[in-house]
């Protein structure tokens, strides 16, 4: 006999909003790499304010690197070409503070 079974209902619902989360995450990564893009890339990121960010080049090449890949993946996942084979989650923990 099955121990610790969740009400079907709320198992079910709570599966909805995790998929749901992550599709609007992708889209949020998404519209964030096409705005650095928009704004110069790096260059936008290391301008010093009220024109940029001020990050360091690492940081800002790295940044701008990450939110391509995370862009790729989210093309994946709407059905796009594969994206390339790499750990998005250890690309991505420098921002996390992992």
């Amino acid at each position: 006999m099955a121990a610790n079974v969740p009400n079907s209902g709320l198992f079910l619902q709570a599966t909805a909003e995790e998929l749901t989360g992550l599709r609007d995450l992708f889209q949020k990564l998404v519209n964030r790499s096409d705005y650095v893009a928009s704004m110069g890339g790096s260059a936008f990121l290391q301008a010093t304010t009220p024109n940029g960010l001020g990050m360091s080049a690492p940081d800002a090449d790295a940044l701008v690197a990450t939110l391509g890949n995370h862009k790729n993946l989210a093309t994946q996942y709407s059905g796009g070409t594969q994206a390339a084979a790499m750990n998005y989650r250890a690309n991505g923990q420098p921002f996390w503070g992992g």
